[in-house]
């Protein structure tokens, strides 16, 4: 069954790309705990997902990095610093963080104290939505198109910056970039059950299109007298009103995008929120304009199905199970060629 979404976005994304390829979009920073981060194709909140942040100045860099930029596998599902204990922010009943309302948090104490120091980039090879069709919830994913060209997030530039969408500033991201297609092929798609596929997945880099850049905040919540356990990171995605971009035909909300451009600007905490503000939405609803929606399997509603089938376009899909089904049973057996010729590749579906 399609998850409850009323009033707020669902928490569904997708997320294969390598610790290496998050370096190069934060310009060669180095990633923490990326024994943490693995390719997921249908994750949802207490994941870890992949945070672009800003450090101290000078911090933890070395030569060639973007000015202390780092990316860090934080929980996503905010756990605030001031909680007492982390599970008051765990499993069902507990309180909802993997979003935050853009509207509202210079009017609540558990977001404002974040916004002049805690501001990160969370990437995403793209995110699920389910459409309501009359009764029916239909699942749709939603990625950049494959021309978009904004791989990387650019040096930092003054906030109101004309640069179109997408622009980005070549000395500080390797465009050498992505090198999968942009639907998984059909070995890519193979079975769940396949030990081979569970144990040496096929996404080193992640896929052709641009990730999602998504603007978030985070906090550090450590045990106190209280509480046992290790510090843990954790990160929420900020979302706004969806009016006016081909998202709102799936869902009011949206996740508030960021282009190269606006992505250093909000991880640049000198210039503070109220100002770097107004150029972020207004990028993220031109950015909202060119994005890929398309229908996806509704074998995605379940969380337990985490494979590549859920990123494909439901009509192939549809097609492979047919072609696995009752398709073959009916296939017209032909006779075998002398030398059997070899099947051209199929062109990826858009």
């Amino acid at each position: 069954t399609a998850p409850s979404c009323s009033g707020a976005m669902c928490g569904r994304g997708a997320y294969t790309m390598a610790p290496g390829r998050c370096s190069r979009i934060a310009g060669g920073a180095r990633v923490r705990d990326a024994k943490r981060l693995r390719p997921r194709y249908n994750l949802g909140p207490q994941s870890f997902v992949p945070v672009v942040r800003r450090l101290a100045s000078g911090a933890g860099q070395t030569k060639g990095q973007q000015d202390g930029l780092e990316v860090v596998a934080m929980r996503w599902g905010l756990v605030p610093s001031f909680a007492k204990r982390r599970e008051e922010y765990d499993g069902w009943g507990a309180p909802s963080t993997f979003n935050a309302r853009v509207e509202g948090l210079e009017s609540s104490g558990m977001w404002r104290r974040l916004l002049g120091s805690h501001r990160g980039v969370v990437l995403f090879d793209g995110f699920y939505e389910w459409k309501t069709v009359g009764k029916t919830k239909v699942p749709m994913f939603i990625r950049h198109p494959d021309n978009y060209l904004g791989h990387c997030i650019s040096q930092p530039k003054a906030v109101g910056s004309t640069s179109a969408p997408g622009g980005v500033d070549s000395s500080s991201c390797d465009s050498s970039g992505p090198v999968l297609p942009v639907e998984p092929t059909q070995s890519q798609a193979q079975d769940a059950s396949d030990p081979q596929t569970q144990a040496d997945h096929t996404f080193p880099e992640g896929p052709r299109h641009a990730p999602l850049m998504m603007a978030a905040l985070y906090d550090i919540w450590k045990p106190g007298k209280e509480a046992e356990g290790e510090a843990l990171e954790s990160a929420s995605i900020l979302t706004m009103d969806s009016s006016g971009t081909p998202v709102f035909k799936v869902h009011d909300r949206m996740p508030v995008f960021l282009t190269p451009d606006t992505a250093a600007a909000w991880l640049d905490t000198s210039v503070g929120f109220s100002e770097v503000l107004p150029a972020v939405m207004k990028a993220s609803v031109e950015l909202a304009g060119q994005l890929h929606i398309y229908e996806v399997p509704p074998l995605v509603s379940n969380m337990r199905n985490d494979t590549p089938e859920c990123l494909l376009p439901k009509k192939e899909y549809d097609s492979r199970q047919l072609s696995k089904g009752i398709g073959r049973f009916f296939a017209k057996k032909a006779e075998a060629p002398a030398v059997a010729p070899v099947a051209a590749p199929a062109e990826p579906a858009s």
